[in-house]
């Protein structure tokens, strides 16, 4: 009798399963015949970014939270451990605190020096179209895409021997060659060149309808003025979001110091390249890791809300 009825019971939940998941199973067929076609040629794409950027983040963040210990005297391998202890070495011993503090100071310095050479060039690309006007966009993008070049070029420039040397002391400004290289002077001239903010500054100027300009001219103000007081606050959230933009890549910086300075530079990204070789500190470098991706991450978030407040206005 007891059986018959934990049959009848479960009879009754199966029924009862089958009832409640009959519409939800309806819905899902309604979505796969709707956007299926549109999964199916999403579905490489997000399978890669899962294999090659989703996998590896998530091996990141779970070996920050893990320790080290010495296998049998020789060799230090990472060990499972919930621990904070890299976290709270990462903002509490000098060396990194020195590092983290230099790296997010650079990025912040040479963002600004780089906006304020970027404003004047933008505001004449997006107002007056001179001649040659796509060239000279262009030649913004190649520290982009050919930054090795440049950055092997400003490595040339800067030696003793090199074009700026001859040209200080052939005009008399310097008696002998400045040292420059293996310097993280050479870095911070590099990051202050404005590449990509200049062209991010133009759009953001473009959009800026120029009635507003002249209107202000008429009632009296001078071309820096209306500059300042009326073009700058109507294109603040492109600028702000190019400004944003370039701090987030120069905090990141990694190639330009290892080039430019040497191996054993401050900057932070190097710092996690020295954890894990040769000192194999996985657990370390993964939480230096962390609190960089996040930075950058905080970033970009605030850039790409600075781009929908935009594209809302």
């Amino acid at each position: 009798m007891d059986r018959v009825k934990l049959f009848l019971l479960l009879l009754v939940v199966v029924t009862i399963v089958l009832a409640e998941a009959n519409p939800i199973m309806n819905r899902v067929k309604q979505f796969l015949r709707r956007h299926g076609s549109t999964l199916l040629l999403l579905s490489p794409l997000v399978i890669y970014m899962a294999l090659v950027f989703a996998v590896p983040v998530g091996f990141q963040v779970a070996f920050a939270f893990w320790r080290r210990e010495l296998y049998k005297g020789v060799l230090w391998r990472p060990v499972p451990a919930f621990t904070l202890e890299n976290f709270v070495r990462a903002f509490t011993e000098l060396e990194y605190v020195k590092s983290l503090g230099w790296t997010v100071g650079v990025a912040l310095f040479t963002s600004v020096v780089a906006l304020a050479l970027a404003l004047p060039v933008a505001y004449f690309l997006a107002r007056y179209k001179p001649w040659g006007g796509a060239f000279i966009e262009l030649s913004f993008l190649l520290p982009i895409f050919g930054d090795i070049f440049t950055i092997y070029a400003l490595s040339y420039a800067f030696t003793p021997t090199g074009p700026v040397n001859w040209v200080l002391m052939n005009l008399g400004l310097i008696s002998e060659p400045l040292r420059l290289q293996q310097s993280p002077a050479m870095v911070i001239v590099w990051m202050c060149l404005p590449t990509l903010m200049v062209l991010l500054i133009r759009s953001a100027i473009a959009g800026v309808d120029v009635m507003y300009e002249e209107a202000s001219q008429v009632m009296g103000a001078s071309w820096l003025r209306t500059f300042f007081k009326v073009t700058i606050p109507l294109a603040k959230k492109g600028i702000m979001g190019a400004l944003l933009l370039t701090v987030s890549s120069a905090v990141g910086a990694y190639t330009l110091p290892l080039i430019l300075v040497g191996p054993y530079n401050i900057w932070l990204a190097n710092k996690i390249t020295k954890e894990v070789d040769p000192y194999f500190n996985y657990p370390m470098a993964s939480a230096l890791g962390v609190i960089l991706t996040a930075l950058c991450a905080v970033l970009m978030y605030l850039y790409l809300r600075t781009q929908e407040e935009r594209r809302a206005a």
